[in-house]
This record gives C-alpha cells, structure tokens and sequence, in this order.
C-alpha cells in the first residue's frame, strides 16, 4: 500500500491562460497536453503544478470554501480515504461532505486542502 503523499498543488483563478504563462515564463514549467479548464505541468518527481479555473459552485453559505481567488489547494493522496475521511470529521475539519472520490478539508489555521485515495 502507498504512504501518504502530496501529489498535486492546485492554483484556482479566473485568468487561468494569464496564469499559467506567469508559471512557464518566470519558472520555466513546461505544459502538458491541453485540457478544457486547466493546464497541467510536467512533474519532475514531486507534485504536480495545475492552473485551474476558479470553480463558481459554491453553495449559499460556503462562498470561498473551494477555489478562493489566488489560492492554492493541495492535493493529497492517501491508502485509505473512509479512514482518512473519519479522522478529519472527528476534528470538524470537512466542509461539503464525502465528494466523488474525494473531499476538502481545512487545516486547523483554515487552509484548504483536498484528499483523495491512491487508486
């Protein structure tokens, strides 16, 4: 079974073209192939660098839980999600419930972060 592992870094924004090339010229990241509302860098070994549209979902109540403009989003992939998932609850930390494969939790200071399982 895997350990747990930080496997992607998502940057949610509304100027995702804008964005992205920010990321390649200044730090010389190289794109993946083209997808429709984001753009995936090349991984050299340690997580992978997304651009990716803001997400306008956001129920009444939870404005900014998901997607926060010119935030970051890790993604962490862990062995066991339910078991994952029990232990962020008992600590409050979910927000929107168990997702499609995977949820969103904050961190004791509010930082949003997303797990999902090793698959």
């Amino acid at each position: 079974m895997a350990e747990p592992a930080l496997t992607n870094v998502f940057a949610f924004t509304a100027r995702r073209e804008e964005i992205a090339r920010f990321f390649q010229d200044v730090l010389g990241l190289r794109p993946q192939a083209p997808h429709d509302d984001s753009v995936w860098f090349e991984s050299t070994g340690g997580a992978t660098f997304t651009v990716h549209d803001r997400e306008e979902e956001a129920d009444e109540g939870d404005e900014g839980d998901e997607g926060d403009e010119g935030g970051f989003v890790p993604w962490f992939h862990v062995p066991d999600l339910a078991a994952a998932y029990e232990r962020a609850e008992a600590r409050s930390a979910v927000f929107g419930g168990m997702r499609d494969g995977y949820f969103l939790a904050r961190d004791p200071d509010g930082r949003v972060f997303g797990v999902r399982q090793w698959r």
